[in-house]
């Protein structure tokens, strides 16, 4: 796993992750641009985080049997195609189409990039490079929403797709010349793909669905949280950025947990934190220094998960842990739409202020469902 594949993969987690989230800061844009209401270009988020939860497992249990490298550039390639559909569209109709393509295209890709590497990291580092490519995802959220929204801002919004549409050219270069032409087996991973420990997946799974919808109960609606507590917009912007950085920050540093306490452990310290940050939110609204704080450590120890998650499934699998990754991926995407529903009927219930609170609740189940987890000695 040399530098330079290193980069290549990561730049491409990024495009991907960027494409999930980019509907959120030109939806004006695109709202006013194309005469629909906003209320129906916001579905567009919908219809991605759908089509990745639902297709992504199926492509990925229907390529299995094939090289990874040809299936990454394949879905690459789709990738584009979607994008293509997307910067030329008119219609929602047409944009769905477009989101769907990419949806389906990045649900394979990322599962694939990640399989690719655990196949080809050290044990003794695997955490730590796990954390590193994931790291562009987070990278999405920090640099890829406000910088594409200023980009769409200055020379229309399609222009981003255009850009990205030559980015993802370049990753497919890199990975074409990079990436070794060769199965799990080839890559010292000589046995079949078996999952060890179905159960464990599945808590892991769970781990990572309770922590998207507890973050997301808030994250989601951060901007009318801030607002009806004496913030103003300009401020819900500089929390977005806060929140990314500390995303990006908790990534690495969940890898570098995972190789020296292994994954339960990180994820058991890590929730009990995040949760703990949630508890105290409500209590910081008056103190913007500790609300902005708390809320960098909140992204922090949310993300850290991301990678002690993966790393618990490799753990749990034989061979390839694509299918697993692919489980694990859509049930992140659905953890962000139902925790933006559910966030959706408090807020129009009760007093948006503590939110946090349930969130709170909903991340322990999180926290009951890790401790579950059986260590490797406990599986017969």
């Amino acid at each position: 796993m040399n530098k330079k594949l290193l980069i290549t993969f990561t730049v491409g987690v990024f495009l991907l992750g960027m494409m999930e989230l980019i509907i959120s800061g030109i939806l004006e844009l695109m709202s006013d641009d194309l005469g629909i209401s906003h209320a129906m270009t916001g579905q567009l988020i919908t219809v991605y985080a759908v089509s990745f939860a639902v297709f992504g497992p199926l492509l990925v249990k229907a390529t299995e049997k094939i090289r990874p490298k040809p299936v990454i550039i394949a879905s690459l390639i789709l990738f584009v195609i979607g994008n293509v559909i997307f910067g030329l569209s008119s219609t929602f109709l047409m944009l769905s189409l477009g989101r769907i393509v990419t949806a389906v295209a990045a649900a394979v890709f990322i599962v694939k990039i990640m399989d690719m590497t655990v196949l080809l990291s050290r044990p003794e580092i695997r955490g730590k490079m796990i954390a590193l490519v994931y790291m562009g995802f987070s990278a999405a959220n920090v640099f890829g929403i406000p910088i594409g929204t200023l980009i769409g801002q200055q020379f229309g919004w399609r222009i981003i797709f255009w850009l990205v549409i030559v980015i993802a050219i370049l990753v497919g270069i890199g990975i074409l010349s990079l990436v070794p032409d060769k199965k799990g087996e080839d890559l010292g991973e000589p046995l079949p793909d078996k999952i060890l420990d179905r159960r464990n997946v599945f808590l892991y799974i769970g781990v990572t669905m309770a922590v998207l919808i507890g973050n997301y109960i808030v994250i989601g609606y951060i901007s009318p949280l801030m607002t009806s507590n004496g913030f103003t917009l300009k401020s819900v912007s500089i929390a977005l950025l806060i929140a990314g950085a500390g995303g990006m920050t908790g990534t690495y540093i969940g890898g570098l947990l995972v190789d020296r306490i292994g994954s339960k452990r990180t994820i058991i310290y890590m929730l009990i934190l995040f949760m703990i940050s949630m508890a105290i939110l409500p209590l910081l609204y008056g103190s913007p220094a500790l609300f902005y704080t708390n809320l960098f450590f909140w992204s922090v120890f949310q993300w850290s998960t991301s990678p002690s998650v993966q790393s618990g499934l490799v753990e749990n699998v034989q061979g390839s842990a694509a299918m697993v990754f692919s489980w694990n991926m859509s049930g992140l995407n659905l953890g962000i739409g139902i925790g933006a529903v559910i966030g959706g009927v408090y807020i129009s219930n009760f007093d948006i202020s503590y939110a946090p609170w349930l969130s709170v609740f909903i991340v322990g189940l999180g926290l009951l469902s890790v401790s579950f987890v059986r260590e490797h000695e406990e599986i017969v």
